[in-house]
């Protein structure tokens, strides 16, 4: 019997990415909760160890990109299998190393394996969901990376204190190879089986990269990214040490409250992809309700500024976990915007292209950050950056970013075809 694309079966396949994305946060995450133990092991020092955390970005980068045209080509069920399994089999592979050399190739082959995952995931929802339902089911699928943030430190603590850090990374890398798994063996791509019968005329046509990058549309989306992403690395690779060093909070504080903070993102994100999909129900056009919903999460994340000048403690905390869920939750929501605006034929690609370039803010941000607090001597000017960047995306969300009620064909220099596939037109069953 012909699987149909009921609600059944779009719960079946957010569960299981979903599960991809908790994964994907650990084992991105799970290096920094070791270092501590594999700095004494080795003898080296933070400097060192800095180098090995970062090494994760430049291929995480180069994964997105090729990752993206490979989701395109090959489909979202071959490409995200063969991805989670590379990152799971690499992160299992520290376990391995005899020095610091070692830890960074595992970490590179980490960063290259989860480059397509988010590529995938929004080729997955924006072929195989309506629009009313791809902001609740991006939200949903976004909360498991917070999910995965908030176990990563209980559970890898467990394992390393009862059986060392290698023993922790050959269970939770090798370990998620059960996933890989489940999906070869359950998912199945609708949008592909109905592009495969209707001929795939959209696939055929290649976006011409020189185009796509001169367009106006196109570097808006961009610099919302950039900008955006920006403060999220910020705030999870610095907000700990503000906390500590900065406020004088103690370490069990300080975990209290980074935890608070991503805790309600994990919470959020979904309720707010809800109200996304609602107010389109409600009547609202798309353009409407996605960029409202965007432009009030960034203007809530960039009230970390309000926690730079706060001499109140008690102050400066509300508006430090306002400002990281808001940030958290305004990450995850933009994919649903590309879902929208980018036809799903190329939709691997184009996304990959744009959240490689935001990648680059992983690299820049922390970088930035830490050289501004050792000249100025606190955190002040480095959350003012913060918060005025994410205002930045904005105004070029607002002013740059041209409608989102129709998909993006003349931006990317594609012909629009006949029977436009997009903003869920080829779902009319999918309210079964």
């Amino acid at each position: 019997m012909e699987q149909q694309n009921t609600k059944k079966y779009r719960v079946g396949v957010i569960s299981l990415l979903i599960t991809a994305t908790i994964i994907n946060s650990f084992d991105r995450a799970s290096l920094s909760i070791a270092a501590p133990f594999i700095i004494k092991e080795f003898g080296i020092d933070t400097a060192v160890m800095g180098i090995a955390l970062s090494a994760f970005f430049s291929t995480y980068v180069i994964g997105n990109l090729f990752g993206g045209m490979l989701v395109d080509k090959y489909g979202a069920k071959k490409v995200l299998g063969a991805s989670v399994a590379i990152w799971s089999v690499f992160s299992g592979l520290t376990g391995f190393a005899q020095n610091v050399t070692h830890i960074v190739l595992a970490r590179l082959g980490v960063g290259m394996g989860e480059g397509p995952s988010f590529p995938c995931v929004a080729k997955v929802i924006g072929g195989n969901f309506p629009t009313e339902e791809k902001g609740t089911a991006i939200g949903t699928n976004a909360a498991g990376a917070r999910i995965g943030l908030a176990i990563c430190p209980i559970v890898m603590v467990f394992l390393i204190t009862t059986w060392g850090w290698r023993v922790a990374f050959f269970i939770t890398g090798f370990g998620a190879l059960a996933w890989c798994a489940l999906w070869m063996m359950f998912f199945t791509d609708l949008s592909q089986v109905s592009a495969a019968k209707g001929g795939g005329n959209v696939k055929a046509e290649k976006i011409k990269w020189t185009v796509l990058l001169r367009n106006r549309a196109i570097l808006g989306l961009i610099v919302v990214k950039f900008t955006q992403d920006f403060l999220q690395w910020m705030f999870l690779t610095w907000i700990p040490a503000y906390l500590v060093s900065g406020r004088g909070f103690s370490v069990v504080e300080m975990g209290f409250y980074t935890s608070l903070a991503f805790g309600v993102a994990a919470v959020a994100q979904p309720c707010i992809g809800f109200l996304s999909d609602w107010l389109i129900r409600a009547g609202w056009s798309i353009n409407q309700a996605r960029k409202t919903v965007q432009v009030g999460l960034q203007l809530f994340s960039a009230t970390i500024i309000i926690t730079g000048i706060s001499d109140n403690p008690g102050i400066a905390i509300f508006f430090m976990v306002l400002a990281i869920s808001a940030e958290s939750t305004c990450a995850g929501h933009i994919w649903t915007i590309f879902t929208d605006i980018i036809p799903s034929s190329h939709i691997g690609s184009v996304s990959g292209l744009v959240n490689a370039i935001g990648a680059i803010a992983g690299i820049i941000s922390p970088i930035l950050t830490g050289v501004i607090v050792k000249v100025t001597g606190n955190f002040q000017l480095a959350l003012m950056i913060g918060g005025c960047s994410i205002l930045i995306a904005s105004v070029f969300l607002l002013f740059v970013v041209p409608s989102l009620n129709e998909p993006w064909y003349e931006q990317l220099g594609l012909k629009k075809p006949e029977k436009d596939p997009s903003h869920g037109a080829a779902l009319a069953s999918a309210t079964a």
